[in-house]
């Protein structure tokens, strides 16, 4: 019997690039039109709720109205408009295959 054994490694290096002043300051106005679009798509989630219900994707809607605008406006590092749902910080910089 023939047995291969193959590992994978993976190094993975934290990149913390701290965004610049004037994406800190763009990132103010952002969060101040965020809460009163936050506001705003949470009305529209309570009419489309009765829908969502029927059609099953009260979830999904929930998550797009009213979970995603908190998130970028509440918890989105300042300054950071870029996948700021992943985490961006985080790269994987070699893959390495053994036999």
């Amino acid at each position: 019997v023939y047995k291969r054994q193959v590992s994978i490694n993976a190094v993975e290096i934290i990149v913390n690039d701290p965004p610049s002043s004037t994406a800190i300051m763009v990132d103010v106005p952002v969060r101040i039109l965020g809460v009163g679009l936050t506001v705003v798509s949470s009305a529209i989630f309570v009419v489309a709720s009765p829908f969502a219900l029927i059609s099953g994707s009260l979830e999904d809607t929930w998550n797009a109205l009213v979970i995603e605008p908190l998130e970028f406006t509440f918890t989105r590092p300042m300054g950071k408009f870029d996948d700021w749902k992943t985490n961006p910080t985080a790269e994987t910089v070699a893959l390495e295959l053994e036999n």
